[in-house]
């Protein structure tokens, strides 16, 4: 009977994980519409050289509205998992420049970081299972390094550091991980600002037409990742063998 009934709560379990997920699909699809029915025309006349000083003043003139809108596409980058964060960061750069830009995503950052922080912390494991598949987490955390605070920060710096290795499930596993939430928060935003720096400067040269530029910096960020990639390969492998 016991038996019974566990079946039939994790079966409503799945029934409303699927019933959340849809409705997320849905407001996302939404939001992606009117973002882009409102800043697509400006970084189309971005990359236009003949209309790029309008587009800058069209930009200025949105205010406080423009900002909004890009802090809460990069929070929503953050929240749902599967969103690559690369292109919300260029069209940060593109928009509001190089610093201008990387501040706006540093606010969505942390905001969305500290969203996904405390609903793990209140929901548990059942959230993380939205985004993520039972193997790929149970790999992380049966990891010695998971269970190892500081070595755990040490992986998660590394990470959030070095641009195009995947972050996501270590911003959702941090709500039940041994870290604690300042220092969480902290790694997880500033950690994030050497390759945030590089997509946001590359999203700003392409606004003033500069391809040379942007291809140099693509191609840098390339090899950071992927040099990155093998050393945390390695790092993982060293600590799981030793420790």
């Amino acid at each position: 009977m016991k038996k019974r009934e566990v079946n039939i709560k994790n079966i409503d379990n799945k029934k409303r994980i699927r019933v959340f997920k849809f409705l997320l699909v849905i407001l996302l699809v939404l939001f992606i519409t009117y973002s882009t029915i409102e800043l697509s025309p400006l970084i189309i006349k971005l990359t236009n050289e003949s209309t790029r000083e309008q587009a800058k003043i069209e930009i200025a003139n949105m205010g406080v509205k423009g900002v909004f809108i890009v802090v809460l596409m990069q929070i929503i980058q953050i929240v749902v998992a599967v969103i690559p964060g690369q292109p919300m960061e260029i069209i940060s750069g593109m928009l509001y420049g190089t610093w201008g830009g990387m501040i706006v995503c540093l606010i969505g950052i942390f905001i969305g970081t500290a969203i996904v922080f405390y609903i793990v912390r209140k929901v548990g494991i059942k959230f993380v299972k939205v985004f993520f598949k039972k193997d790929s987490i149970d790999k992380v955390r049966k990891s010695k390094i998971y269970k190892n605070p500081q070595k755990f920060e040490f992986l998660m710096f590394l990470i959030f550091c070095i641009p195009l290795i995947p972050k996501d499930i270590f911003i959702y596993l941090g709500g039940i991980s041994p870290v604690r939430t300042n220092r969480f928060l902290t790694i997880a935003t500033i950690g994030r600002i050497p390759g945030l720096f590089l997509t946001v400067f590359a999203g700003n040269r392409l606004s003033e037409g500069n391809i040379k530029m942007v291809c140099i910096i693509t191609t840098i960020i390339v090899i950071i990742g992927s040099l990155g990639y093998y050393y945390i390969q390695k790092v993982q492998e060293r600590e799981e063998k030793f420790t």
